[in-house]
């Protein structure tokens, strides 16, 4: 019952039961919860005229009640405690009326589902707290009902803080967000009035372990953030573990991880106090003369990546590296929080993947094998180093801050260039003398040996996307991002391209024939016809296969499904022709952009993959007409020959066609094993040297190089769906016997066809309450059972545990936004040495 509902109850009791002709009531109300209107509103439908009673309206309300209105009832509140006798000048009204007293404590008590007798001696204690009805009202819904002296008391601070639950660290959180300096946060001063800073501080010292007798925000925050930079770091700084002392540095950390969890406005403010405090801690001082295993894992200060990108350089320029390690790191790193938050560190973080993998794979070129063919060689491995240079130069290029990378760039480029492009050339100029390619398919068959078969065989429509300049590196890294799909599966084969390795002989090679010629005006024949333009190349195709349509990649990709399907309507074979890399690349203007016209071919075909998909399309092949060499640098005059001589048809910086050709010492002609445009000369450009004449020197193709030669042959096939792999906790006693716990977590299958990579996430917990980090990771091993096991470390917050309580470690599968439970494993608590 409420008080409301008591005065009620003693009012019918004045009047009906007592058969009273009127009353008057007096309710003396020391806390003043409550006004004349709302009473008069909460008390409209009884017989009684509601009065405010002040210490100086004594004399009018005698008038009134005594006076004009003798018949009526009254009931007079006043928010003040009851006078003293002589003091009193209503007393005589009061011995022929009532007095009406409201248990407030009992009530509240009974309203908040505690024991009256431990809310009794607290409403004592915060008299100023419970003044006040809104705050009562606040406090019913942050107390636990049955709650201790103590969680009530987490109750206070909840209202006050203004936390949406009675948790000390929603508590805290809520306090330091209001600043670090006592006299200007108004949550601690409101704590400072109504409740007890002391208090608060020995509960806040409990909860965080804190060793300190003189606490203040500011000491705090910096107590808390030493825990969590603590708990990543493999050493013991003496100056700040002194000062900083605390028994629950896991439960320091959680508190800051969770804080980097909330609204984007919250995070901001611990930010702030982050980088102030990373000054005040002199952090870079700290970590910068340590070794790196010491504090690589630290994410609590911005300071820690730059450090790490700044080591890094210097032992890649002095090539000290170990790789795996570095690696791991830097993947590691791109997870944290300030990767995540700062797009140049993290931009500079992918550049110094690209940067590792790049010298590493410099150990590839000394492991040349002279007794085995170069294309043969470059598609098992050689690739990589283009692959690395390019994702290199490509980031290092749109990087805000390229001092910093600048002399690495320009050791790598220096290697790249005078050490691996040196040796390509040379090895190239020996395949074309030995015309030894090795037995990789040619460009030549791929109509007849790769697409006939499958027109013949099934009924399955088939798409081939020829996207101009698409290199055999560029087209691996293309596969490795379809191969994310859950919906199909990508592989790649090499194609050796016609030669000269350009875009008119390149785009017939892949078109149905027996026979390619040229004639005087640089058009190629296929079997007598032209093959330059959609519509000529239309109608080789439907020569060979009535069912057959070609379109220009941009075109499908404008049409709504409607129009898609009415122009693939009885289609069984569609070309479809993609020119990004060779528009940039072809014109003096835009060369320089061509490796960034190299990662936007590779989106551009991802999202023909998807559209593709979307269309019910099985069988998709992309590849090439050519490839490409390009160097970033200014090509030295050694490198410039003079130009061919003679009646030339077609030409470049790399070949010539034509007839009676006079060939200098930088050039060769191009042996017939390479080439089957019939009845005239070619000429290419030995090694990668250029012919004088007008056109870009950095972008280059036409020459026999891997680079220029070798173009992907990518068949993606839509499948059922791949099913995650699963996992497993592979620990045969699940029991827990300290705060630091290491969970070996085992990949069921390897990553194939069938099974593709699951991202979790995993934490321990214990009463629905988390008592451990969170850790996120990507589970994508291939190989054997014994080599698909990942040892993941939990720190458990330093709460007593009953000898064989058990919590669970959950785990979710997170996929892209969307989080999904996974499963729980239940571990037994058994920490017989630990101390409480």
């Amino acid at each position: 019952m409420n008080v409301i509902e008591l005065i009620k109850e003693r009012i019918e009791d004045e009047l009906y039961k007592k058969n009273k002709p009127r009353t008057v009531i007096f309710w003396y109300d020391e806390q003043g919860e409550y006004t004349v209107s709302d009473l008069e509103e909460a008390l409209a439908e009884q017989p009684v005229h509601i009065r405010q009673l002040t210490r100086n309206n004594f004399f009018t309300l005698k008038l009134e009640i005594e006076f004009e209105n003798k018949q009526d009832s009254y009931l007079l509140y006043a928010d003040f405690a009851k006078p003293a006798i002589e003091e009193n000048f209503l007393l005589d009204m009061e011995l022929y009326g009532a007095e009406f007293r409201a248990d407030t404590k009992a009530l509240l008590a009974e309203q908040l589902q505690v024991s009256d007798s431990i809310l009794r001696p607290l409403i004592k204690e915060y008299r100023e707290f419970f003044k006040s009805a809104e705050r009562k009202n606040k406090l019913k819904k942050v107390v636990p009902p049955n709650a201790t002296d103590r969680e009530i008391e987490y109750a206070i601070l909840a209202v006050l803080t203004g936390a949406p639950i009675a948790n000390m660290e929603e508590i805290t959180r809520h306090l330091l967000l209001r600043g670090l300096q006592e006299e200007t946060n108004e949550v601690y001063r409101a704590i400072s009035k109504r409740f007890s800073t002391n208090r608060m501080w020995e509960l806040i010292s409990e909860y965080f372990g804190l060793r300190s007798s003189d606490l203040t925000l500011q000491h705090l925050m910096q107590h808390i953030l030493y825990a969590h930079f603590k708990r990543h770091a493999h050493f013991e700084e003496h100056s700040l573990e002194n000062k900083y002392k605390t028994t629950r540095g896991n439960a320091c950390a959680l508190f800051i991880d969770d804080w980097l969890h909330t609204k984007e406005n919250e995070v901001e403010v611990l930010e702030i106090y982050i980088k102030e405090i990373e000054k005040r801690f002199s952090i870079i001082d700290i970590l910068s003369e340590r070794p790196i295993e010491q504090f690589a894992g630290i994410s609590t200060f911005p300071v820690t990546d730059y450090l790490l990108i700044n080591r890094l350089t210097i032992e890649l320029l002095h090539q000290t590296s170990n790789f795996d390690a570095w690696k791991e790191i830097l993947n590691k790193r791109l997870k944290m929080h300030w990767a995540k938050r700062n797009e140049r560190v993290q931009c500079m973080l992918n550049v110094l993947i690209d940067a590792v993998d790049l010298t590493k794979y410099k150990m590839f070129l000394k492991q040349y094998d002279t007794r085995e063919p170069l294309y043969m060689q470059y598609t098992s491995k050689l690739y990589l180093i283009d692959q690395a240079y390019r994702r290199f130069m490509t980031g290092f290029l749109q990087l805000e801050n390229k001092e910093l990378l600048e002399k690495l760039a320009e050791q790598l480029t220096n290697w790249y260039e005078n050490k691996f492009l040196l040796k390509i050339s040379q090895e190239t100029n020996y395949l074309l003398e030995t015309e030894e390619e090795g037995k990789l398919s040619k460009q030549n068959k791929f109509y007849k040996e790769v697409l006939q078969p499958i027109l013949e065989k099934e009924s399955t429509r088939v798409f081939v996307i020829i996207s101009d300049a698409v290199r055999y590196e560029v087209g691996a890294e293309l596969v490795s991002r379809l191969n994310t799909r859950s919906n199909g599966v990508a592989s790649i084969s090499p194609l050796v391209s016609n030669m000269p390795t350009y875009t008119q002989l390149g785009m017939a090679s892949l078109l149905p024939h027996e026979k390619l010629t040229i004639t005087e005006n640089g058009i190629v024949l296929a079997d007598g016809q032209p093959t330059n333009g959609l519509s000529n190349r239309i109608k080789i195709l439907q020569n060979a296969h009535s069912e057959a349509i070609a379109y220009r990649l941009t075109d499908l990709l404008d049409w709504s499904r409607a129009k898609v399907d009415e122009n693939l309507k009885g289609k069984r074979l569609v070309y479809l022709y993609h020119d990004v890399i060779d528009a940039a690349g072809d014109s003096a203007k835009s060369e320089q952009d061509t490796y960034m016209a190299a990662e936007r071919s590779i989106k551009e075909l991802s999202i023909t993959v998807d559209r593709l998909s979307k269309l019910q399309a099985k069988r998709i092949f992309i590849t090439a007409d050519h490839g490409f060499l390009y160097q970033y640098p200014k090509i030295e005059n050694d490198v410039k020959i003079g130009s061919i001589k003679g009646e030339i048809i077609d030409s470049n910086r790399r070949f010539a066609i034509g007839h009676n050709l006079l060939i200098g010492d930088g050039a060769i002609n191009v042996p017939n094993k390479f080439s089957t445009l019939e009845g005239v000369e070619t000429v290419i450009a030995k090694g990668i040297n250029r012919f004088i004449g007008g056109g870009g020197l950095q972008f280059v193709h036409g020459g026999a190089t891997p680079q220029e030669v070798i173009v992907p042959l990518i068949d993606y096939r839509r499948t059922l769906q791949s099913l995650l792999v699963e996992i497993s906790i592979a620990m045969p006693k699940r029991i827990i016997t300290g705060y630091r716990i290491q969970v070996p977590i085992y990949q069921e299958q390897s990553i194939s066809l069938e099974y593709m990579a699951r991202t979790i996430r995993a934490a321990f917990y214990l009463n629905n309450e988390r008592i451990s980090n969170e850790i996120e990771w990507t589970f994508d091993m291939v190989g054997e059972n014994h080599e698909r096991t990942e040892q993941h470390v939990f720190n458990l917050v330093e709460n007593y545990y009953p000898t064989g309580q058990t919590c669970e470690l959950r785990i979710v599968t997170v996929e892209d936004e969307k989080v999904t439970p996974y499963g729980e494993t239940e571990f037994t608590i058994r920490m017989y040495n630990a101390l409480y």
